[in-house]
């Protein structure tokens, strides 16, 4: 009987399949079931998603052409692209545009697809606060940079400057020493001076590994240049004074001076008094001692191009001076572009303005006079200038009568002034962005 049990026992065990062992296809199967159960409201959920996100580009194309074009924009203090056209201005008939080569000329070069671009960027809506989305953003993938601008110690925010153009600067200096040769034939003396950027005065406040020698790489080919006083085209010498302001400016910084903005690229007013005082010394003269000056805060809400740029909203403002000394209202400005004749070296209008900075000589203009009032007989001076000579004009204004241009704007003869007002001496001051950027100083050929 047990037999006949232990047999059935084994035929039942021989019959019974064994458990089936689980595939990675089993699992495949039975999550696309899931999926396709599921699918019916994903695409319910996908539909909305994408009906939002048209709706959202159609209302923000909308608005570009709903809201008026902006001209200027305070924030960035710069002109912004306008709608763009298909060809240029013509004064004639559709014949006469043609035979002009005028017909939807700006079409076929491809500047009006460029245009498009940057009307496009410039007027977008709620442009400042997505500039500054981004800023975050990058900061927040640690880039530590944005829109070319480095988030450096302290606040400071420095325009990067990877690949310098030093043919220019040795451009600007050559042609500044043909002139200084030209000014020799008359007994007028010319000096240059060299500017550092932020970058190169506050390099202590660079992010650790930065490439300094990046940044010394046009102040040596300077330095070597001035050092030689040689003119490549005549092989002659030339007695032009030249002065490198990178090198005590990165000193005072360095031992813990204001003497750049940190959110701006221009130097402080104390920075401008340092090369003033610099000035003086090269000249054989005596500079007003700091303690002279009355310094007037006049601003302590100052955000410069750098903060404009890099969306770092979150950086604090700068603090901006004017360095006041007894009398200094008794001069007269005259500002030849628009005939526009101011008492004293500021104006104040500016300080209600993002670009307060212009504040100083009342910003970028191609000509300005600055006379001390009275019939005092005093050294004239032809200050040849970008920005940072604004800032410098009313300590120089305090031993000279000054006639500054700047020859961006200035299209006249250089040469030809220093002989009409009967100039004593020549300063030639610009920053290293402007020496390495355009050969402006090239102008000073002008007859």
């Amino acid at each position: 009987m047990m037999e006949n049990n232990n047999e059935m026992m084994k035929n039942e065990a021989a019959v019974s399949p064994k458990p089936k062992k689980r595939t990675m296809q089993d699992d495949a199967d039975e999550l696309y079931a899931l999926q396709m159960k599921l699918a019916d409201s994903a695409k319910g959920a996908d539909r909305v998603g994408m009906a939002l996100f048209l709706a959202f580009i159609f209302i923000l194309g909308a608005l570009i052409f709903i809201i008026p074009d902006k001209a200027f924009s305070e924030q960035e203090n710069r002109a912004l692209q306008q709608r763009p056209q298909l060809q240029s201005k013509f004064d004639g008939n559709l014949i006469e545009r043609i035979q002009a080569g005028k017909f939807l000329d700006k079409y076929f070069s491809g500047d009006f697809a460029e245009d498009v671009g940057d009307y496009y960027s410039d007027q977008f809506p709620a442009r400042d606060f997505f500039v500054g989305l981004k800023g975050v953003t990058e900061i927040a993938m640690l880039k530590g940079e944005n829109n070319d601008v480095v988030l450096g110690r302290d606040g400071y925010l420095l325009s990067r400057m990877d690949h310098p153009n030093v043919d220019n600067v040795l451009k600007n200096y050559d042609a500044s020493a043909a002139f200084a040769e030209r000014m020799k034939e008359i007994g007028v003396e010319v000096t240059f001076a060299a500017a550092g950027r932020v970058i190169d005065i506050a390099e202590d406040k660079l992010p650790a590994l930065y490439p300094v020698d990046v940044l010394t790489r046009p102040w040596e080919a300077l330095d070597d240049r001035a050092a030689q006083t040689h003119i490549a085209d005549s092989g002659e010498y030339t007695d032009m004074l030249y002065l490198n302001l990178r090198d005590p400016l990165k000193a005072a910084s360095e031992a813990g001076e204001d003497v750049m903005y940190r959110t701006d690229h221009h130097w402080t007013t104390h920075g401008a008094y340092l090369a003033y005082v610099e000035l003086m010394k090269l000249w054989g003269m005596e500079a007003l001692p700091e303690s002279a000056f009355t310094v007037e805060v006049v601003s302590d809400a100052f955000y410069g191009t750098a903060w404009r740029n890099a969306g770092m909203k979150w950086i604090e403002p700068d603090t901006m001076e004017f360095y006041r000394f007894a009398g200094d209202e008794d001069f007269t400005m005259t500002i030849h572009d628009s005939e526009t004749v101011m008492d004293g070296f500021y104006d104040r209008s500016y300080l209600e303005k993002t670009d307060k900075y212009s504040s100083f000589i009342s910003g970028n203009h191609a000509y300005v006079t600055v006379e001390k009032d009275g019939d005092e007989d005093r050294e004239r001076l032809l200050l040849v200038k970008d920005s940072f000579g604004h800032s410098l004009a009313p300590f120089l204004a305090y031993h000279f009568d000054l006639e500054i241009i700047d020859l961006r704007y200035y299209k006249s003869s250089s040469a030809a002034l220093v002989q009409e007002t009967g100039c004593d001496r020549v300063l030639i001051i610009n920053n290293m962005d402007s020496l390495t950027s355009a050969s402006t100083l090239g102008m000073l050929g002008m007859e």
